[in-house]
């Protein structure tokens, strides 16, 4: 080998050790590669060095955060793991089913870290409902993103990269399906072994809490008894509260209710608002109130118009709506001790809403605007995100709960739309997959599916850097003779082992890689190696690159091998162990049933 082949390789080592010891942060060391390889001469061209910013492939998974993340905040996600919360019962066996074929789902079409993200707080609600320790649920959660990636060409970013390592060395990539020959197999399986053996040997631990502060939703609405004591009112063509605004209506001063919500038909269905004191009523409005129940009943009657209680779907309806609920206490030294909501302005003041407030050990609902405030009272809140985060700013409130996340199902359409746009260019019409997710993107925010001052939240930045970073030593590997010393060792594993060692060899180097570093930089480090081996022993380039890409993404072993496993590790309370246990049987499952299948097929 030349000096610089010997350089590579080096840079390569030291970027491993870095990455595995997590001495330095991961998107710091990568960038530091293409760095290095310029002042070492590995790589002396600065367009070489330079070619990840540029790259489709990087262009591409930036696009499907931001597509993952109006799946996400539309509510498509939150309605599929509803229906699994619905159908799961207590059967623990049902709702693990359901939850893997759910998550295997979603993260075919979302990023496999949003689905996990998604889905996490709903698996841990649904644990404690059915009475499941979350430990039995989260570890499976975290595994079967990483299976349902492996069914599209967007499931996950080591996909994306083979398909356009090929694209840039034959002309013609991947298309959007042609992993789930494979995929899908590999996620059945892997799906009954966790269902099976691998649900054996999940631990059982005592659930921790998700952070800092964070409550789930579903608690905070069970804690504070809001299902008994939201209402839900009717404006007909009789009732006197047509034309009227509402601070003229007295809802709030006669009655005693807080307007939490109104609905409005419009052409595309009902639009939800949190109602200003100027707000002019109309025939077919819907009132979500909070207050006494008798005083509600009597506003009914002597506005002729209908009532009922909202029950325990129209509070799901309401937080489905870009509402969110959070949880503050008011400090012993605010100048609002003494003060009641009305004399405050509360609602006025930070455009939230005062829904129930604990003290003493139990919620109080009744007659909230003129009750004076005292320091530790406990308050819950709800209103649009942006208000709920400017009263977590105040210094007179302390917040004792992350807001919730918010949702907007009226989104939904048009973020299926988007999806669509991103992904049948490529299969009709053969449009650049980058091209097209691109323009799904930016519909996303123009459609207002994804918030436009909240897109760059969405994208994982460190991905990204190591695409970024490790594109040009895959390049360096290539051009100083470094992939095909590989490949041609290849050809000695061939004629031992034949075509299932050569693609079990290329699955294996790519497993281990993915773990050492991420399985971007794998896909992008023995992607030539893959193609150099299938030019020299005469085989399908397609199969082999599909063995580096199904090694890259099935790492179950360690949890610091994927980002899912690191989501699930700490709310789960797993041990590094625990992984092994679970993973190292999933691994040689998932291995066998790959290599296996682009043998024969």
């Amino acid at each position: 080998m030349t000096p610089h082949a010997w350089v590579t390789l080096a840079i390569m080592a030291i970027a491993a050790v870095l990455f595995i010891t997590r001495i330095v942060r991961l998107e710091i060391v990568a960038m530091c590669i293409p760095i290095s390889l310029y002042l070492t001469g590995a790589l002396p061209n600065v367009p070489d060095v330079l070619s990840g910013f540029g790259n489709h492939a990087v262009i591409a998974i930036g696009a499907v955060f931001v597509l993952s993340a109006g799946i996400e905040e539309s509510g498509v996600a939150a309605w599929m793991a509803r229906g699994v919360q619905r159908a799961g019962g207590s059967s623990e066996s049902r709702i693990l089913a359901l939850v893997c074929s759910a998550v295997a789902i979603l993260s075919a079409f979302m990023s496999n870290a949003a689905t996990v993200a998604v889905l996490l707080p709903v698996v841990i609600s649904l644990a404690r409902r059915a009475g499941i320790p979350a430990s039995r649920l989260l570890m499976p959660l975290g595994y079967a993103a990483i299976l349902g990636g492996n069914l599209t060409l967007i499931g996950t970013s080591s996909n994306l990269l083979v398909s356009d390592y090929l694209m840039r060395t034959t002309g013609t990539g991947l298309n959007m399906f042609e992993f789930a020959m494979v995929g899908i197999p590999i996620c059945v399986v892997g799906i009954l072994y966790l269902l099976t053996v691998g649900r054996k040997l999940v631990p059982t631990h005592s659930e921790r809490r998700l952070g800092p502060g964070s409550v789930l939703p579903e608690q905070l609405v069970t804690d504070y008894g809001l299902v008994s004591n939201i209402v839900r009112l009717r404006i007909g063509r009789a009732s006197d509260l047509i034309g009227k605004t509402l601070s003229d209506s007295g809802l709030g001063r006669d009655y005693k209710l807080a307007v939490l919500a109104v609905t409005r038909r419009g052409n595309f269905g009902d639009k939800w608002s949190m109602p200003s004191p100027d707000y002019v009523f109309k025939r077919g409005d819907e009132l979500y109130m909070e207050g006494p129940e008798v005083e509600a009943w009597r506003l009914a009657e002597e506005s002729h118009s209908r009532i009922g209680l909202a029950g325990e779907h129209s509070v799901e309806k309401f937080l489905d709506h870009g509402f969110a609920l959070a949880e503050v206490s008011i400090s012993s030294r605010s100048d609002m001790v003494g003060k009641s909501l009305r004399e405050l302005d509360f609602r006025g003041t930070f455009g939230v809403s005062v829904i129930s407030l604990w003290r003493d050990g139990k919620p109080v609902t009744h007659e909230l605007a003129d009750l004076p405030m005292q320091p530790g009272d406990a308050m819950l809140l709800a209103g649009p995100l942006n208000k709920v985060h400017d009263v977590e700013r105040n210094s007179d409130l302390l917040m004792l709960s992350r807001p919730s996340e918010t949702r907007d199902f009226s989104k939904a359409p048009f973020a299926l739309l988007c999806l669509a746009v991103a992904l049948v260019p490529p299969l009709a019409f053969d449009v650049p997959l980058a091209m097209s997710a691109l323009l799904g993107a930016v519909l996303m925010i123009i459609t207002g599916a994804v918030p436009a001052d909240r897109a760059g939240r969405f994208m994982e930045w460190r991905v990204l850097a190591m695409i970024v970073g490790t594109i040009p030593l895959g390049l360096a590997l290539e051009r100083h003779g470094v992939a095909n010393l590989v490949a041609n060792a290849f050809g000695g594993i061939h004629d031992v082992l034949g075509v299932p060692g050569v693609l079990g060899g290329l699955y294996l180097i790519s497993a281990v890689v993915s773990i050492t570093s991420s399985n971007a930089a794998a896909a992008v480090i023995i992607s030539p190696v893959a193609i150099m081996t299938a030019q020299n022993l005469g085989l399908g380039v397609s199969n082999t690159l599909l063995a580096v890409a199904f090694g890259c993404s099935c790492a179950f072993i360690v949890p610091f091998a994927h980002q899912c496993n690191l989501m699930v590790a700490t709310p789960g309370g797993y041990r590094t162990k625990d992984f092994a246990r679970v993973g190292a049987g999933l691994s040689l499952v998932v291995a066998v049933v790959a290599v296996a299948l682009l043998t024969y097929l």
